[in-house]
């Protein structure tokens, strides 16, 4: 666990470095892709949860981006779970997959660097 005060914070430090840790380890399937996508989501809710008190201090261009981006995410996980299920041998499966890892992996890595300020901000 984390040296930070707030337990909630700290878990979702957490969770993004293992969630970054999961995408280090090489190239993902695309099940895989959608896997650790619905975690990354899943930790995008935690964080507007999580930072609700810090994410006013934000630019409203800033936050209007990373909503942006998480509901790109979204739609992008969404279209690979079709062409997955309905054409699996698509041209497109490739290219989406590895679309969607390099821009989780930039993602994260920013959320994080937004987490460690947030957390310095409250120690």
């Amino acid at each position: 666990m984390s040296q930070y005060r707030s337990p909630a914070l700290a878990a979702l430090l957490d969770s993004q470095r293992a969630i970054e840790e999961r995408m280090r380890n090489g190239e993902q399937s695309p099940a895989e892709v959608l896997d650790i996508g619905r975690q990354v989501l899943d930790f995008a809710a935690r964080e507007d949860e999580t930072l609700g008190a810090v994410l006013p201090l934000l630019d409203p261009a800033v936050r209007d981006e990373l909503r942006a981006e998480h509901d790109q995410i979204d739609e992008d996980l969404q279209l690979l779970a079709w062409l997955l299920g309905n054409t699996p041998d698509s041209a497109d499966v490739p290219a989406l997959t590895a679309s969607l890892a390099r821009r989780m992996a930039m993602h994260l890595a920013r959320d994080g660097r937004l987490l460690s300020r947030a957390a310095h901000l409250t120690e």
